[in-house]
């Protein structure tokens, strides 16, 4: 594919090189999820119920896991690509001048370098703009379904018709619940028996103190306070000054610690404009001073790059 004149043909090798390996990645990992869909089926039905289903959940956890690794390429390669090749963002003179002027002192293999670590810094930050955004719209639907089944739950018990065991005590529902923390199924089931004792030989004063425990009602309404007092972000102009910041500290990271380079005042310069290219959000132009002054005495926060593809 043919790149513009004032990427150096070197670099467009490198990058054209480095996208055909992504894609490469993204194929193997779909082939894997195919694998994980037959072997699912084929084992559908074997084995214990609550084996079954702590298997299903490790197997969601992992095909979301999977998932997520194509969208990273994919946002790899739509950024890198948003970096070396022209666009309609009116950008066009940015890049110009970051490769004629501020990057011109790299070899092929640093530039390239520098344009992956940028893509990673973006990523990131679009990561967790998206995880806040989430958050917010979950913690009010958290909310009010966590308060609308409390308050179902004590209209049940005022009929006085009988009801579950478990929705009245904490001790009974304990103990039939199967967890979904895959990291050691067996653990919660070896040790359930001695965390909860056993109702016919516990002593009087255990027994007092479970019967006294929060129920179900008492922790879903404990859980929608938890949630009200949460947080999810700062007003929008602190947060997008933070949001600012925090990305240009992260790409400094991978560019000192993982690549070696000195921040130099034209890696600065060309950290502005690449990151701004690179987050493509239009509520977000990124400065040199704004890197000078989010990296002036401060350590640059470190990152990893290039997760697994």
């Amino acid at each position: 594919m043919k790149y513009p004149k004032w990427v150096p043909a070197g670099v467009a090798q490198r990058v054209e090189a480095l996208v055909e390996g992504w894609r490469l990645s993204e194929e193997r990992i779909r082939i894997r999820l195919a694998e994980i869909d037959v072997i699912a089926n084929i084992r559908h039905g074997r084995g214990p119920h609550s084996l079954q289903s702590a298997c299903k959940r490790m197997q969601t956890r992992l095909q979301a896991r999977l998932q997520a690794r194509i969208n990273n390429i994919r946002d790899d390669i739509a950024c890198i690509e948003r970096l070396t090749r022209s666009h309609d963002d009116g950008r066009d003179l940015d890049r110009q001048e970051l490769y004629g002027r501020w990057l011109s002192g790299l070899d092929d293999l640093e530039v390239v370098m520098f344009l992956i670590a940028a893509c990673e810094a973006a990523r990131n930050h679009t990561r967790i703009r998206q995880q806040l955004k989430e958050a917010r719209l979950l913690r009010q639907e958290i909310i009010k379904a966590a308060r609308e089944l409390s308050r179902q739950i004590r209209t049940l018990e005022s009929l006085d018709v009988g009801m579950p065991k478990e929705l009245v005590s904490t001790r009974a529902l304990l103990g039939m619940a199967a967890t979904s923390r895959p990291d050691d199924i067996t653990a919660w089931e070896i040790l359930r028996p001695h965390i909860l004792g056993d109702e016919l030989n516990s002593s009087e004063e255990v027994c007092r103190a479970w019967g006294s425990a929060p129920d179900l009602a008492d922790l879903l309404e404990a859980a929608a306070m938890a949630t009200e007092n949460y947080i999810t972000a700062p007003p929008l102009h602190s947060r997008q000054k933070g949001e600012k910041t925090d990305a240009i500290r992260f790409f400094a990271g991978i560019l000192t610690g993982t690549y070696e380079f000195d921040l130099t005042t034209r890696i600065k310069h060309a950290m502005a404009i690449a990151a701004t290219i690179a987050i493509n959000d239009p509520d977000i132009v990124v400065t040199h001073d704004d890197v000078r002054k989010a990296l002036d005495g401060r350590q640059p926060r470190s990152g990893k790059v290039a997760p697994e593809k």
